[in-house]
């Protein structure tokens, strides 16, 4: 009879650092998925004018010196020449929202955008694009493939009650600390999203530390499926909260590296996990001490405000496949977009947060979250966009969310 082996989980001591998110100092304005995900946006028009509130300073007691009086006149001249800007950039914005308004063909459209986008660009954020193009056309013929590996997410489902987010709350733009750092990976041919969503989230923990570890979503699958450990099995997808559950229950140290646990794109029919696992499987690196549960979408944005990424989940429409870095309501809405049939659920890694320009704030809420996807750099922009508010609201997974919280690695 043919024995499985699994993940022997033996008690032994280790020597292991424990580390939480971390917020600080990060450039993402120099990330070309940034850049590309704005760039976008901005072509919806201007951005709300947020104005700074001054405080009048108490009236000077004596009379200014001609000195004082030509310091304030040229502060008076430089504000007029500063708001003459604005305003000229503001009717170039108009402007350019009035062409597109104007029946402009895509071609068109395309080329405005492509040609305001490769202006702007330093040359190696062009050489990136032309990359993404390049794996635009594979993921495109890859479509069918991701959309069979959806599947109905194994986890009881809740009413959730949105709650109401003040827009002093929203800011400008938030990314995580470390968020574009980590390498934008391809599930492939398995349903193996949420595995990939979460060691996501634990490699962005890792990158905040300082700490670049390549970490395996072969095991991390394996771990969130129970009932698939020690026997094989069909059953299709897992859910975040029992991998995490499972880590957090080690008695050691349990995640192990990519290069001593390979994912395998392949899916081998009636082995979901893909039994046994590779002895160098049990060689752990990190290890889930803690994570929460995060029900609405106010506190999606407030954990991202404090720089801890969130496993979020929601159904798909077909607009959700082919997008330029935004996911709207209005584009799911649109003649022949619907519902897709076969998305009964996917999962991906939330990472920022961005306000929404004046233009789709009535369609589509106040700000859209940035998400990082697991269908390689041919999704979206370089696998990244950003799912408006309402479609949010609309399409998302009702039940609890995932954040880490607290690892330990040696």
């Amino acid at each position: 009879m043919l024995k499985f082996l699994v993940p022997l989980l033996i008690s032994i001591p280790t020597f292991a650092t424990t580390i939480t998110p971390v917020s600080g100092e990060y450039k993402y304005q120099d990330a070309p998925e940034f850049q590309a995900i704005m760039a976008n946006l901005k072509t919806f028009g201007a951005f709300a004018q947020k104005e700074a509130t001054v405080v009048e300073s108490k009236p000077v007691e004596k009379p200014m010196s001609r000195g004082q009086q030509m310091v304030e006149e040229a502060k008076a001249k430089n504000r007029a020449i500063l708001a003459e800007r604005n305003k000229q950039a503001k009717a170039e914005a108009e402007t350019n929202s009035n062409f597109y308004g104007r029946g402009a063909t895509e071609l068109e459209k395309w080329k405005a955008e492509e040609k305001k986008t490769l202006n702007e660009w330093k040359k190696e954020s062009r050489d990136t694009l032309n990359q993404w193009k390049r794996e635009q056309y594979i993921f495109l013929g890859k479509i069918k493939i991701y959309k069979e590996n959806t599947f109905k997410l194994p986890v009881k489902e809740e009413k959730i009650i949105e709650k109401k987010i003040p827009v002093d709350a929203i800011p400008d733009v938030h990314i995580v600390n470390g968020a574009f750092k980590v390498p934008v990976r391809d599930q492939s041919a398995r349903p193996t999203c949420v595995a990939f969503a979460g060691i996501r989230a634990i490699e962005t923990v890792l990158i905040q530390n300082n700490i670049e570890n390549d970490l395996s979503e072969q095991y991390l699958y394996w771990a969130g499926k129970p009932s698939c450990q020690k026997a094989p099995c069909s059953e299709k997808g897992s859910w975040i909260t029992q991998s995490y559950k499972y880590s957090k229950s080690a008695p050691q140290i349990d995640i192990p590296l990519e290069s001593n646990c390979a994912y395998k794109t392949e899916s081998v029919a009636s082995n979901e996990t893909q039994i046994p696992l590779a002895p160098t499987c049990n060689d752990g690196k990190t290890k889930v001490e803690a994570y929460s549960e995060v029900r609405t979408i106010a506190e999606v944005v407030d954990h991202l405000k404090r720089d801890i990424p969130v496993v979020v989940a929601a159904k798909l429409s077909e607009n959700f496949y082919q997008n330029k870095g935004l996911i709207t309501l209005s584009d799911s809405q649109s003649t022949g977009a619907k519902l897709d049939g076969h998305a009964m659920g996917h999962a991906f890694l939330a990472v920022g947060v961005m306000e929404l320009p004046e233009k789709l704030k009535a369609t589509e809420g106040n700000f859209c979250i940035v998400v990082a996807n697991s269908w390689g750099k041919g999704w979206g922009t370089g696998g990244y966009s950003c799912m408006t508010q309402n479609w949010f609201e609309k399409f998302r997974q009702p039940s609890p969310f995932i954040a880490v919280t607290k690892l330990s690695v040696k």
